[in-house]
Order: structure tokens, then sequence, then C-alpha cells
């Protein structure tokens, strides 16, 4: 649809190229609100739209697209964000269409922290470590898998505590709802839970967890069999401990598989890529300074929604395009005012 794009830094593109970006997205997203008055509806898409290609705040956005502020954010107060991930399953299925999901997958899960400034007994609001001045957050926790070297974020879930089993449940539940099959699930330290090891073997699903150092005689090199320390036999964890150093640090892992260390090193490695999906995903946030849990959550789930439509507007194309040309491109359709044309083109 867009592959004969060939934007270079400081062009600016054609109004055709404009108007079917824009209309991607639009035709996507406009229908996922549901208002009381149609009259300003379209303010409102137009608004969150430009506020999420353009990192920017929705009521400053509204401003330039000469709408009421105002309005459009108590429009968006009263949106049901899960929504958006119904329109997200409705994307990963459109991927599976296309044979991008249909073989064995590695998957990796882990938690995104957004930190937070204002009250730290806000709804959803929870403590996390000290980043960016501040030790408070909205955190997200997310299953993703690796399609043509980009993340596609399969499912999120809020992170209300650290009781990890029952995230990472759902998260696997609705990746299985998809219709995704497991090869091998990647988790972070953060995951490391008895409880989710042994509900993991309860299934049979194969995992490599990094997991911190708990005892002082665990040492590099080591790749034994492992088990928790505890008089309860039912909270305990029976597991292959495989150790290394890389860089100076100790890496421990725990797994139910046979994987050699070195390529379980490999493996986990892909496991980071999560992190670069996170900075892909906030490429398409909006900005926020509300207190209202429903605007934090609106605003996440559509940044993962954008995220993923991008990588699905790539998929199988020649041509890759980049994440800055298509928030160009929006952007631009947006600001020019060049809207009420756009239908006639296609």
């Amino acid at each position: 649809m867009t592959s004969n794009l060939n934007l270079g830094y400081g062009a600016v593109p054609r109004s055709y190229d404009r108007a079917r970006s824009y209309l991607f997205f639009k035709e996507r997203v406009g229908g996922l609100f549901q208002f009381k008055g149609a009259r300003h509806g379209d303010d409102v898409v137009r608004s969150l739209l430009l506020a999420s290609f353009n990192n920017s705040y929705v009521e400053g956005s509204a401003e330039l697209l000469d709408a009421c502020g105002q309005t459009v954010r108590n429009h968006l107060r009263y949106q049901d964000p899960s929504r958006l991930l119904v329109a997200n399953d409705r994307v990963v299925e459109e991927m599976r269409s296309l044979g991008a999901l249909s073989k064995p997958l590695i998957l990796a899960i882990d938690w995104h922290d957004e930190m937070y400034y204002g009250d730290p007994n806000a709804e959803g609001v929870v403590g996390t470590k000290p980043r960016d001045g501040s030790h408070h957050a909205y955190r997200f926790a997310t299953v993703s898998v690796l399609v043509k070297g980009e993340r596609l974020t399969l499912a999120a879930v809020p992170m209300l505590d650290k009781r990890v089993l029952g995230c990472a449940a759902m998260l696997l539940c609705r990746a299985f709802e998809l219709g995704i099959k497991v090869k091998l699930l990647l988790l972070d330290r953060g995951f490391y839970s008895i409880e989710l090891m042994r509900w993991l073997d309860s299934f049979n699903i194969k995992y490599v967890m990094q997991i911190p150092k708990h005892n002082r005689k665990i040492g590099a090199g080591e790749d034994r069999a492992y088990t928790t320390k505890s008089p309860n036999r039912d909270e305990q964890a029976t597991f292959r401990l495989v150790t290394m150093k890389e860089g100076g640090k100790l890496l421990i892992f725990a797994t139910n598989t046979r994987i050699k260390p070195e390529r379980m090193r490999k493996l986990f490695r892909r496991r980071w890529g999560i992190e670069t999906s996170y900075r892909m995903v906030n490429k398409f946030l909006a900005k926020t300074t509300s207190k209202i849990y429903s605007i934090r959550l609106l605003y996440f789930y559509l940044a993962i929604l954008l995220y993923n439509l991008w990588v699905l507007l790539n998929y199988g194309k020649g041509e890759r395009v980049i994440v800055e040309a298509i928030k160009l491109l929006v952007s631009l359709s947006l600001i020019l005012s060049f809207i009420p044309d756009i239908e006639a083109m296609t």
C-alpha cells in the first residue's frame, strides 16, 4: 500500500501518500470510539491521532486542528480502553492470515513502567525503581513476538502488583486464544517466581528465565538440577540451573529445557528486543498529566495498536516505511487540513 514511498529526511511527502497513510490508521482507529453526540466525534479522533503521532498533549493538538481541547478531553474520559485491545487482536489475527504467526514461536514477557510525577495514591500507580526523578509509575505487562525484525505486541495487561503468575497467565492465555503456539517463553528476572515456574511446568510450557542470585554459593559455569529451599514441598520448584559470565556480570538462568548454555545466551539476547519495542511503542504515545486511570490505559493501548499497525503495514513489503516517515505523513495530513479532500482520492 505504501511500498512506493521514498522519503528522505526533510522531504515533504506527496498529498496522495499522505492521504493513503492517514486513511490506513484513521479507518482502523476511528470506529473504536463511542460518542454520545456524533458532532464532535471526528474532532476527538483527529486530535487523539495527532497527539499520538506527535507525542504531544491532546489539548494542544485539538487547538492546532481548530477543535476545542476541553470537549475532546471530556469525550476521551468516557471511552472504553478495552476496545483498543480488541482491535489489536484483529491486527494479530490479520498477521496470522498473512502467515506471520503460523509456526511455534519464541515469546517474551516483560513489564514496562511509564513514569509518573503526580499523586502517588492515584489509581493504577505503583512504586518502582527511581528513574528520571520519580519512583512511581503506571506499569504494564506485555507478551511479544519477533516478526521480520520487529516486535509484535500480542497482548497487554495492567500490572498493579508483583504477583507475576496472574499477569503471565493472563498474557499467555490471551496468546493461546489468538491461536499462537509457544515454542519457548523468555522471561526477565523480574518474573522470577516459584509459583510461575511450577505453573509453566504443569502446562509443559518451555521457558528460559533469568533469575536473581539468591544463593552465594552459585558461581559461573554451572549447569545442573536445582531445587529451591523451602520446608514445604508445595512451595519448592525444581529446574535446570545454568550460569555464565558476560561482560563481568554473572548471568543465572532457570529453565526446563535441554538447550545448550551458549544457545541459551543467544536466545535470551533476543528478549532484549522487547526493550526496543517499548521504545517504538513510545513513539506513538500521547502525553498527559491526567490522573484518570482510564485515560492512561487508553493512551498506552492506543500506542500499542498504532505500533502494531505500523508492523502490519511493513509486513511483506519490499521497502520498509520507517516510523518517522509515517509520523510525518499522518501529522501533515492532519495539520495541513488535508482531510476533507482525502475521500475523493481513494
